[in-house]
């Protein structure tokens, strides 16, 4: 059921990138056209911390019931929407709704699953469903296009609403937790500072000081924050985290594995419709074999595992993602044919399902059960960031040195994820003999 809500969640996360352009010549553009897609991600931050607070102070079925019931009612909002602004608005309010309910529904999961084992199968489901959820939404959207216009991206959702309400009142009965009663400023600073960083990038674009000078004052709300969360004895920032090696690296990843997924379905559609001139539909057809290959990996990642470790399914992984981005990158450089795009979209659909199950699998191998929801709302907001701050990265390089600035922020982010698979500290087995601070950290968290 969570897991569900997950693919739900990043469906409609990726499934606006094939819609956008309809869009603008349906309702306008009144340069706002680009916060259909960028105010969905910067609400989906902002309440991604609240939403976990809310799931162990209230209870995970109540908050994870009304972000769902949010959901469909925002989607509604947006496939009614007359005019640019409206949507835009609306599209906050559906990313909000969508934070609420990705920070209760792994709350759910973690508490469900509290053994080792059931719980590394439980996050590789969760992290299979997450991957796919994306894939396919640039998958569906060309065919919902066709047959119902733009509104039908939003009216999928609906009806995915309606279908998973019942399952859920009869499948969650999580009870609220006994937390401390914390206010959630912390979490709004923070995320109104990542808000003004990401927008900070998106003005950038136009006019680079008054980008740079909002991006700056997002950074220093964003670490002020940091700093005095992580002085605190009892916080909503469970900062601390970062104190364990393994986690450390587990969020970094996670952070960049987003990105680079949500970014490489923005600028595979962008390259496809607006230099090929591939319609709506044929572009989102040529997504195929890239969900094909996350579908197939997904459902292999664990018994691969087993076979032939973490570390070494992790390293292969990353390498997918690299050879695939250059292929990408290549294909932009030479401008060969569009069929090489695919070629390079089923490695990094490839790549990804096992980097995020494995990534996933760390970052939450220490976590007690009792702050699951905090913790799921700290770690949503750092890969939730990473799609956004990749996403705003990308179409400033695209607009600065073209298509292939956009695909060479997709390589580097691959580098960088290999470079954490070779890290030492990476898997927790290398720290379990680590002294006992570093395990009191653990059980504090």
């Amino acid at each position: 059921m969570a897991g569900a809500a997950q693919f739900l969640v990043l469906l409609e996360s990726t499934i606006i990138t094939v819609a956008i352009p309809p869009i603008g010549a349906a309702v306008g553009d009144g340069g706002w056209l680009a916060w259909v897609l960028s105010g969905y991600l910067l609400a989906f931050g902002a309440l991604l911390l609240p939403g976990g607070v809310w799931a162990d102070r209230y209870g995970q079925r109540r908050v994870f019931l009304a972000g769902l019931s949010a959901f469909a009612v925002t989607s509604v909002l947006c496939a009614v929407s007359p005019t640019i602004e409206i949507l835009v608005a609306a599209r906050a309010l559906q990313g909000a709704s969508a934070g609420v309910l990705a920070a209760s529904a792994l709350g759910v999961v973690l508490t469900r699953y509290v053994e080792a084992r059931e719980r590394a199968i439980a996050l590789t489901v969760w992290s299979a469903l997450g991957v796919i959820g994306a894939v396919v939404g640039s998958l569906i959207a060309g065919p919902l296009i066709v047959w119902l216009g733009w509104p039908g991206v939003f009216w999928v959702n609906v009806i995915a609403v309606a279908v998973l309400v019942p399952f859920a009142l009869k499948l969650i009965q999580a009870p609220a937790t006994k937390t401390a009663a914390q206010g959630v400023w912390p979490a709004f600073v923070a995320a109104t500072g990542t808000a003004a960083i990401l927008a900070g990038l998106s003005v950038a674009e136009r006019a680079v000081v008054p980008g740079v000078v909002v991006t700056l004052l997002g950074a220093a709300a964003v670490i002020g924050v940091v700093v005095v969360q992580g002085r605190a004895r009892s916080s909503i920032l469970p900062v601390r985290l970062f104190r364990l090696p393994s986690y450390r690296i587990a969020a970094s990843g996670l952070f960049l594995g987003n990105g680079l997924m949500i970014a490489t379905m923005f600028a595979y559609s962008q390259h496809l419709q607006d230099h090929y001139s591939v319609s709506a539909s044929t572009a989102s057809f040529a997504v195929l074999p890239m969900a094909l290959a996350a579908l197939v990996v997904a459902f292999l990642a664990d018994p691969l595992i087993a076979r032939i470790t973490e570390t070494v399914t992790f390293r292969l992984a990353a390498l997918s993602l690299i050879i695939g981005s250059a292929v990408l990158l290549g294909v932009s450089l030479m401008n060969a044919p569009w069929g090489w795009l695919i070629a390079g979209g089923v490695l990094i659909g490839a790549g990804l399902p096992a980097c995020f199950v494995i990534l996933n699998r760390r970052a939450f191998a220490q976590v007690d059960a009792g702050e699951a929801g905090t913790a799921s709302g700290f770690t949503n907001m750092l890969t939730t960031v990473g799609g956004a701050v990749t996403v705003a990265i990308t179409a400033l390089s695209a607009s600065l040195f073209g298509q292939a600035g956009a695909y060479g922020v997709l390589l580097g982010s691959g580098v960088i994820i290999a470079c954490l698979s070779l890290a030492s500290g990476a898997d927790p087995a290398e720290v379990a003999a680590d002294d006992e601070p570093t395990r009191n950290v653990a059980e504090g968290v």
